[in-house]
């Protein structure tokens, strides 16, 4: 089954500046609006176990596959049950995003095993390396060394590509500080991936799309974590 383009869920008349890290295809946007309303902040919970869906179940994207911790089990768990189909690759790099886009980046023995299971070549692109110098993955939002975590609550995937074995998806999601979704930074990440093994995998990463672009375009999850 493949995924099919639904209306965006949301619109906003928003201005964006922000920094891409290149090597890991990741996009940040400060979005600022004059016409939003004032609202109360969203408090993100704690992360909990949750349980995935068996892989034959095809189902529209909910931006949680894995559970909705941010660990390498969360990831792994991801990539085992993201079924051979558009939304499964939408399904694990959603996954895998939620993983990596963080503060405290994930740590060298995260990174190695993240790569030696879902990254087709380490050559090629360089998981570990690229994580090693802590680099700033809000594309600068957030200051450097000032803990985030992302959150697919207000997220938009957006299938570029498909051609069975590949597939380029772009992932957006919210800045999450101090357990608080932030109201205006969000964060856009381009992955090509390849079905290897009886899984998906990591091929690299490419030039995203800015973020205003992809919260135009992009389709909303049917859950969020």
């Amino acid at each position: 089954m493949r995924a099919e383009a639904r209306p965006p869920r949301r619109k906003w008349p928003w201005i964006v500046s922000g920094v891409v890290v290149a090597a890991l295809g990741v996009a940040g946007g400060i979005w600022y609006s004059a016409s939003l309303p004032d609202k109360p902040p969203i408090v993100i919970g704690s992360p909990g176990p949750v349980t995935p869906p068996p892989r034959n179940d095809d189902v529209e994207p909910t931006g949680c596959l894995g559970g909705d911790s941010r660990d390498t089990a969360m990831v792994l768990a991801a990539q085992e049950a993201a079924p051979h189909t558009s939304n499964g690759a939408v399904e694990f790099a959603t996954s895998y995003v939620r993983w990596l886009t963080r503060y405290p980046v994930p740590s060298p023995a995260e990174a190695e095993a993240v790569a030696a299971a879902a990254v087709v070549d380490s050559g090629a692109y360089d998981l570990v390396g690229s994580l090693a110098d802590e680099p700033n993955l809000s594309g600068s939002l957030v200051p450097n060394g000032e803990e985030f975590y992302v959150s697919t609550v207000p997220g938009v995937w957006n299938l570029e590509s498909y051609a069975g074995d590949t597939a380029e998806i772009s992932v957006g999601v919210g800045v999450v500080i101090d357990g608080e979704l932030h109201p205006q930074f969000r964060i856009s990440t381009m992955l090509t991936l390849s079905w290897e093994g009886d899984a998906w995998h990591v091929d690299h990463a490419n030039q995203p799309r800015t973020t205003e672009e992809l919260f135009s375009v992009g389709t909303g999850y049917t859950g969020g974590c």
